[in-house]
């Protein structure tokens, strides 16, 4: 089937040939809207038409014979530019009344029709589908084979029953066998398939082999395992958590860890964990949980049908698991088969809260195995000391022992030694008595020599300080003289007419004032005398 610019168009298939209906309004052939270089045809008229469905009914109405010869639809002749139209006119309703017999020729009851899911979707309760052969690749005018096939509300509640029976969804790209019958939808001009019934043992075969094909290619590609040899933290105390949030998975895993009274630090990323958009947000919040940098991811959902945990066989759930840097453990809480997202996992839980109750484990494991090496240890510790204290007290008594032998021992070597020592101590003092007294004597006849030599020593310096004395000089005739500030005047160079003067002698002094000076050109005779010329002055 396939739509023209301008109207519908219908494609009937018989093993030989094809025939195209073109409704009414059709002003190109399907070369033309796919831009093809080839001239189209001329159209079949109604009577060509006609003919060539009454062949086909005839053919469905004996299969056994062969089938009749291809008919090419040519036009009838015409006359120069138009064709003359046939004998017979077919109203609108003629038409789709002789299509409806044709299909019904063709297809007398319900038929098996198997094909990949390309397209579902949901409208007032009907179902819709589009499928097409799997691996079908476009024709030569870009388009690929498709069936519009529709289930009515009123037929889905049986189908869905059969599907959740065996726990499954429908989903594109999934491949299924299909029965029901062959109808036109007037209204729309189209070719579609009414399903009353889903081959689910066919189905639940083809998830099955896709998901052998998934794990054979995560194990080829190393995959597989990649996540299991990840070391687990000996404490995991960061745990990231992938869930629903508020969902009662969420509330049985954190209960769990919050009953155990360990310090566990959770980081929530939530995320949907059924329907079409839960593999995306399952892969992106595992990428998301890399800045928290957890010591284990967990990755839980509640119970439910086989079909609700579609999206962990996903490839996208398997490939982010098995990347992360971090061990990922699934609690799904689905006891059959195992997902794709358990077979690729550090470890897979059957249920949220057995996740939980298996992180705990580990760390109450690590708890029990301190407490034991404490005990351990603490065992040790007191055998150690209770030998050390008996090690200390045989020590003690063989210490005892030799200590009394060395003081008895020493004691009479004490003894020997305190005689000994009285004996040789009276002996030095005799020797240093005569010694000092030896020492006295010469000691009192080297003072007696010190002193004479001191006294005579003494008689000396009085006589010459005696003969320095300033006062001998004096009574000698010399005098000395001073300014007013009581400086000594060696020179009369130093002296300045008007200056007063002081002259001590040997019985007094004078005070006088200078009124010239005479300095004599060669150096005078005399320590601090003071020479004066004969107008030095009067008294």
């Amino acid at each position: 089937m396939a739509r023209a610019r301008g109207g519908e168009a219908l494609r009937f298939f018989d093993p030989d040939e094809v025939v195209e209906v073109v409704g009414p309004g059709d002003d190109q052939r399907p070369e033309e809207q796919s831009g093809s270089a080839a001239e189209p045809g001329p159209r079949p008229s109604a009577a060509a038409l006609q003919r060539r469905v009454e062949e086909l009914s005839a053919h469905a109405l004996a299969p056994s014979q062969p089938p009749p010869a291809e008919a090419t639809l040519e036009p009838e002749e015409s006359s120069d530019a138009e064709a003359e139209p046939g004998d017979e006119t077919l109203s609108i309703a003629g038409f789709y009344d002789r299509v409806r017999r044709a299909l019904t020729f063709a297809f007398p009851g319900e038929v098996w029709v198997t094909g990949e899911i390309r397209g579902l979707k949901e409208s007032r309760g009907h179902r819709y589908l589009e499928l097409a052969d799997h691996d079908a690749q476009a024709s030569a005018r870009g388009a690929t084979q498709q069936l519009e096939v529709i289930c009515w509300a009123g037929e889905w509640p049986r189908v869905a029953a059969a599907l959740a029976s065996v726990g499954v969804l429908l989903e594109v790209g999934q491949v299924v066998r299909v029965r029901g019958r062959v109808s036109v939808w007037e209204g729309g001009s189209r070719l579609r398939f009414v399903l009353r019934a889903i081959d689910v043992e066919a189905l639940l075969g083809g998830i099955a082999a896709a998901r052998r094909r998934l794990l054979a290619t995560l194990a080829a590609e190393g995959l597989l395992d990649a996540n299991r040899q990840l070391a687990l933290c000996v404490v995991p105390l960061r745990i990231g958590v992938i869930t629903s949030p508020g969902s009662e998975a969420h509330r049985d895993f954190v209960g769990q860890l919050e009953r155990s009274g360990f310090a566990f630090c959770v980081e929530l990323e939530g995320s949907l964990v059924q329907g079409p958009e839960a593999p995306r947000q399952i892969a992106a919040a595992l990428g998301r949980l890399e800045h928290f940098a957890p010591d284990l991811a967990v990755v839980v959902r509640g119970g439910g049908g086989r079909g609700d945990l579609a999206a962990f066989d996903s490839e996208e759930v398997a490939r982010a698991i098995a990347s992360a840097p971090f061990p990922v453990w699934t609690g799904i809480g689905h006891t059959g088969d195992r997902s794709v997202a358990d077979e690729v996992a550090h470890r897979a839980c059957i249920t949220p809260t057995a996740c939980g109750e298996a992180v705990v484990a580990v760390v109450a494991a690590y708890r029990d195995q301190v407490a034991r090496h404490a005990a351990e240890l603490t065992r040790l510790a007191r055998a150690r000391l209770e030998s050390a204290v008996q090690r200390l007290e045989g020590c003690e008594a063989a210490v005892g022992r030799g200590v009394r032998h060395q003081l008895a021992r020493r004691g009479d070597a004490l003894a020997g030694c305190r005689e000994a020592l009285g004996r040789g101590v009276v002996a030095s003092l005799e020797r240093d008595r005569v010694r000092l007294e030896s020492r006295a004597r010469d000691g009192a006849t080297s003072t007696e020599r010190l002193l004479e030599r001191l006294e005579r020593d003494q008689q000396h310096g009085a006589q010459v300080l005696r003969a320095y004395d300033p006062s001998r000089q004096l009574e000698r005739g010399w005098s000395l003289t001073h300014d007013e500030a009581g400086r000594l005047i060696r020179s009369a160079a130093g002296l300045e007419v008007g200056a007063r003067i002081r002259t001590r002698f040997a019985d007094g002094s004078a005070q006088s004032v200078v009124e010239a000076t005479d300095v004599e050109r060669t150096p005078a005779a005399g320590h601090g005398a003071s020479l004066m010329s004969k107008e030095e002055g009067r008294a």
